[in-house]
């Protein structure tokens, strides 16, 4: 009898593409990434890779079962690069990741790919780390998504850029989610994707500039620098406060 197939392809250091255009946009943080493949998960990979399967994510789909354990293995090589190996990464209540005392760390993923990014805190009054990896946003999802990601002067200001609006609202989006897992461990409080806009657009890098203020150090017109990348229908962005 073959031995049972593992959902998790491969766990490399670093981005999965872009490092060149991303790397001043992270250093100096740990960054790994874990491809999968979720069509032939089973509960056994948890076991195999030595993660644990919380008791709030066993119930979840078989989709979000392998999406959280890609996760946790690219975490897990993060967090033991940082000096905590074999660290339970556990959701807490509100779901985002509870890290070490004095590490701040991000995950995302989509359907095939997960990343995790993390470091020792900086000495910052602000600092944080945001990830997002996206598939593009084409019609006719972007023309239904666009109102509730960006404004109408960000829609126009995209009119003037060289690339394809559906690749500039993927991104808009995916820096805009970046902005929030890198700010909200510091605020404790959601904040909209219209709440910042963007206002550069280029060069693998966009700057975000809030809208409204979120707490004392972080006021209306804060701005912040975001790196990206795209590879084929992916993009990807990376975002770093405090280095």
């Amino acid at each position: 009898m073959n031995p049972p197939v593992s959902s998790i392809l491969s766990v490399a250091p670093g981005l999965p593409f872009g490092q060149a255009a991303l790397a001043e946009g992270y250093a100096p943080a740990q960054v790994w990434y874990c491809r999968f493949d979720k069509t032939v998960y089973q509960d056994e990979d948890y076991l195999g890779h030595g993660i644990a399967l919380p008791s709030a994510i066993a119930g979840s789909a078989l989709k979000r079962r392998g999406e959280y354990l890609a996760g946790r293995i690219a975490a897990d090589r993060v967090l033991t690069a940082l000096g905590y190996p074999r660290f339970d990464l556990r959701p807490g209540e509100d779901r985002s990741p509870c890290w070490p005392q004095g590490i701040q760390g991000a995950l995302t993923h989509h359907a095939s790919l997960a990343i995790c990014i993390g470091w020792s805190r900086p000495e910052r009054e602000v600092a944080g780390l945001g990830i997002d990896i996206e598939t593009l946003i084409g019609p006719p999802r972007g023309h239904d998504l666009w109102p509730g990601i960006i404004s109408v002067e960000e829609r126009a200001f995209f009119t003037t850029l060289p690339l394809p609006f559906a690749t500039c609202l993927t991104l808009a989006f995916s820096a805009k989610e970046s902005l929030f897992k890198a700010l909200y461990p510091l605020i404790s409080r959601y904040f909209d994707f219209l709440d910042s806009k963007v206002i550069y657009l280029r060069d693998n890098r966009i700057t975000l500039e809030l809208l409204v203020a979120l707490a004392p150090n972080l006021p209306a017109g804060s701005r912040f620098e975001c790196g990206y990348a795209v590879e084929g229908d992916d993009v990807l962005t990376v975002l770093s406060l405090g280095a």
